[in-house]
């Protein structure tokens, strides 16, 4: 298949990132909605900060890991490295969905080689203050996992609106030596993500959408920014 075939197909194909912090991974996407992934220029002002926090991680900790994008680049980069990751990624959706739950769990299975050294943990759960029913603190995720603990981590929230809820359920993880990645859903949060991580003595960056110099600005329904832990 040919490279214009397989951008402009529309039903979920395997691809690998060409571009990016995230280049070399393998997974499964919906090329004509995913350009921008494929090609390494999506949310691309966190490009220069996930090379230089990739670095240095063992575990991620995927808040909301959607289509794997995520999921699998930072495997991929953390594999690159020489460390071998494990990766915890949460998404409620898994039960009810199963296109969703095939498109997220399946690259291991697809590519043994490539994701050989890896660890990974899909979790069908909410994840918010309190660790009850179908809902999981990353506290109680972290005590679940002891042998996680103390290890370098990167944290990505990415919850729609649920920031707070994530940041209330893990002052333990706060208070490990992992990088925190939150995407931040509307104005009115930007402050209170800030404060949760400067009460947890986390200096930080706000990161703000800009328009790529090739493929313009990309298209948000609210305002969306990213607060990173400074590295």
């Amino acid at each position: 298949m040919s490279w214009v075939a397989l951008l402009t197909k529309r039903s979920p194909a395997p691809v690998t990132i060409l571009a990016g912090p995230f280049r070399g991974a393998r997974l499964i996407l919906n090329p004509a909605h995913a350009k921008r992934k494929i090609l390494g220029a999506y949310e691309h002002v966190l490009n220069a900060w996930l090379e230089a926090a990739l670095k240095r991680v063992e575990v991620v900790w995927d808040v909301g890991a959607n289509d794997g994008y995520f999921t699998y680049g930072c495997a991929t980069a953390t594999l690159r490295h020489g460390r071998r990751p494990s990766i915890i990624a949460f998404e409620p959706g898994l039960n009810d969905d199963p296109a969703l739950s095939e498109q997220l769990t399946r690259p291991p299975r697809a590519w043994p080689e490539a994701y050989a050294g890896a660890t990974f943990e899909f979790i069908a759960a909410r994840v918010g203050a309190q660790d009850a029913g179908t809902t999981v603190t990353l506290d109680a995720a972290l005590d679940a996992r002891p042998a996680l603990a103390g290890r370098p981590a990167l944290v990505k929230v990415d919850v729609e609106g649920a920031e707070i809820e994530v940041l209330d359920g893990a002052s333990r993880l706060l208070g490990e030596p992992a990088q925190w990645l939150v995407e931040v859903h509307g104005d009115h949060l930007l402050e209170p993500v800030i404060g949760r991580l400067r009460t947890a003595n986390r200096a930080v960056e706000v990161h703000r959408l800009k328009p790529h110099w090739l493929f313009g600005p990309e298209a948000r329904t609210i305002p969306t920014c990213w607060v990173t832990t400074r590295l």
